[in-house]
Order: C-alpha cells, then sequence, then structure tokens
C-alpha cells in the first residue's frame, strides 16, 4: 500500500537567509537617496525662509527707505538695543509679535540701556519664528540668557541667518574701511542707492547656523587663527555658541540662573574677514562677537579695529545659503575663492565679479 506524501510548502533556513540578506542590501542602498531627498527639501525650506526675509526687508525698504539696522542704540553704547530682526517682524505677518515689544522701556541716565535689559520685553524676547531657523540644523532654541538685571528667560529666541557686515575690519558705519563694509552695521540705515557693486552682487544676509551641535570648533586667534574645542573658550564655565533674535549685545554674554555660571557666544552680524582682516573661510569656524571694542581712544578719529565677528556657515553638506540683494537666494559652495568671497559681501569696493566664479 503506498502512502501519499504531500510537501508543506516554506523556506530553508538558507533561502531565508538569502531573502535577508537581500532586503539589507536594498536598504542600504535606499537609505542614502532617502536622506538625499530629505535633505533637498529642507534646502528648499531653507532657501524659502532667506526668500521670505528678503521679501520682508524689501518692503521695509519701501515704508522707511533704508534697510534697517543690525542692531540699534548709538555709537559707543556697547549694551545695543533693539535688532534688526525685531524691525522686520510686521513684514513677515508677525505684527502681533511686533506689538509685543515696548520700544519706549529706558533705565534712563547717562547711558540708557533700552529694550534688552528690560523685564517688559521678557516675552518678546522668547517669540521663536520657525522663518529664522534653517530645517536642516533644529527647530528650536538651546539657551536661556539673564539680563544685567538678573531675570532671566528660559529659552531666548535663535536665529541661523545673520546679517551681512561686509568684509571691514569695523562695525559702526563711517569709520575706516568704508569701502569694505556691507549693508549692516550698528546703527546703520543704508540705502539701495549705495549698492554700487550691484544689487545682484552683494549679500544681504547668509546662513550662520547656531547651535552647539553645529559649532563644536570656535576661531580662536588672528593672523593664525585656530579652530578649538568649543569648552576651551572659557574653561571654567560652559559655552553655549548661538546668535540671540532679538536681545541685542555687542559681545559673548553671561548667563548665570540656578546657581550655574555659563557664556553664551555668537552674534548678530556675519564677516569674510576675522578681527584683523584676515579672509575667513566659507564654513570656516564660528568665532565670538566682542563688538565691545570700538570705543575712540584718546586723540583717535576712528575706532579701534580689532571688533570679532562671525562668519557664515550652514548645516548643508558643502555650500551655503544666501539672500541678495536683489531678493534672490543662491547656494555658494564652500571652494568659493576667498577674494570672490569677500567680494560678494561689499557694496562698494568696486570689485569685478563674474556670474561663474560662485
Amino acid at each position: 500500500m503506498k502512502r501519499n506524501l504531500r510537501s508543506t510548502g516554506g523556506f530553508t533556513l538558507i533561502e531565508l537567509l538569502v531573502v535577508i540578506a537581500i532586503i539589507a542590501v536594498l536598504i542600504s542602498l535606499l537609505l542614502p537617496a532617502v536622506q538625499s531627498a530629505r535633505e533637498a527639501a529642507r534646502r528648499i525650506q531653507c532657501t524659502n525662509n532667506l526668500k521670505q526675509l528678503g521679501l520682508a526687508l524689501h518692503n521695509y525698504v519701501d515704508s522707511v527707505n533704508s534697510l534697517p539696522p543690525a542692531s540699534q542704540g548709538g555709537y559707543g553704547y556697547v549694551y545695543m538695543n533693539y535688532t534688526g530682526y525685531s524691525f522686520l517682524l510686521p513684514y513677515i505677518e508677525q505684527t502681533n509679535g511686533y506689538n509685543v515689544f515696548n520700544f519706549s522701556l529706558n533705565t534712563g541716565g547717562s547711558l540708557p540701556i533700552q529694550g534688552w535689559s528690560q523685564w517688559g520685553n521678557s516675552t518678546a524676547f522668547t517669540l521663536q519664528f520657525g522663518m529664522f531657523l534653517c530645517p536642516s540644523n533644529r527647530a528650536v532654541g538651546e539657551v536661556g540668557t539673564t539680563t544685567s538685571d538678573g531675570w532671566s528667560v528660559e529659552k531666548a529666541a535663535v536665529t541661523d541667518y545673520l546679517f551681512n557686515g561686509g568684509a571691514g575690519r569695523f562695525v559702526v558705519r563711517g569709520y575706516g574701511e568704508t569701502n569694505r563694509m556691507g549693508p549692516f552695521g550698528f546703527d546703520s540705515a543704508t540705502r539701495l542707492a549705495e549698492f554700487q557693486d550691484g544689487a545682484s552682487n552683494t549679500f544681504l544676509m547668509g546662513e550662520a547656523a547656531g547651535g552647539n551641535a553645529r559649532n563644536k570648533f570656535y576661531a580662536s586667534g588672528t593672523t593664525t587663527r585656530v579652530c578649538l574645542p568649543l569648552a576651551a573658550a572659557y574653561p571654567t564655565v560652559p559655552v553655549y555658541y548661538d546668535n540671540l533674535m532679538f536681545m541685542a549685545y555687542g559681545r559673548s554674554r553671561t548667563w548665570t540662573r540656578g546657581g550655574v555660571t555659563a557664556r553664551i557666544i555668537g552674534g548678530l552680524i556675519a564677516r569674510t574677514v576675522d578681527s584683523v582682516g584676515t579672509a575667513y573661510a566659507l564654513n570656516d569656524c564660528g568665532a565670538a562677537s566682542t563688538t565691545d571694542l570700538f570705543d575712540l581712544p584718546p586723540g583717535a578719529a576712528y575706532p579701534l579695529p580689532g571688533q570679532a565677528l562671525p562668519n557664515f556657515r550652514s548645516a548643508h553638506p558643502g555650500a551655503t545659503n544666501f539672500l541678495f540683494g536683489d531678493g534672490t537666494v543662491r547656494t555658494i559652495k564652500d571652494s568659493i575663492a576667498p577674494s570672490v568671497y569677500q567680494a560678494l559681501s561689499t557694496m562698494n569696493a568696486g570689485e569685478v565679479v563674474s556670474s561663474d566664479a560662485f
């Protein structure tokens, strides 16, 4: 008598291992493509942020006849008051946020300190808008801060896009190397007619990604500038690298809260040279902002050089997005020649820049 033996369906162990190996290979091939697509989408969003800021700046010019200052407060006032980001809020459909600021607050005295030191503006200082953050870098700010009056905010509003200060060594407009200056400075009010090199050949703003995750190193030194670990900036206290958007300041800030003292270094303006005029490379490590060095020395006709400002840098691999004076946004590769990079940051230095040079 014969038995009918029915074979049961299924995979052998070897077949299963082969299938798993094939799936793993496919995933390894697909992941870079997926990550690349996501980064492309983030870069498009970053570009759109800068385009919207460009529209806001041009609408501001239409209303005021000049670009806003990077920071406003009066020559010699180390502790500046309100920033250009505050002034742009009505032009990015954030009038309600603009109205939260009380621009009339003032400490009085011979050296009035306005705005950032006043408890009445503490809510305004925390207003974070997504348009000012690069999606490839982060979605929120990381640090709080304490004012000279001793009150603090848990998380101060920050920005990944800084104003262009040009390729000169001075921040205050009208002092030294005027042909090397960019559109923005302290108490500046630049008219578009001043763009003698052409608006299409001059940066208005560029990426300067903040946050410790993107700034693990900082620039130390001048002609022998080197990149050191961020913690080396102030070895005895924690250090945070960020660009505080509304709380205007001219140097690194002390933050003491809950018994912990820390330093926040960053800036409002980025530049293409360091404090002594040595060229920054695009995406070079950032520098602490030490712009409180512009007081007139005895008998001098202009402020001392030595005003340290950060440079432009991004979270995008090998390139940085820039907003130009004509409202266009272009991606600049890290390999750009230093002379071309500086030429694009100045308004009236007379350089001739070919469109295929960047």
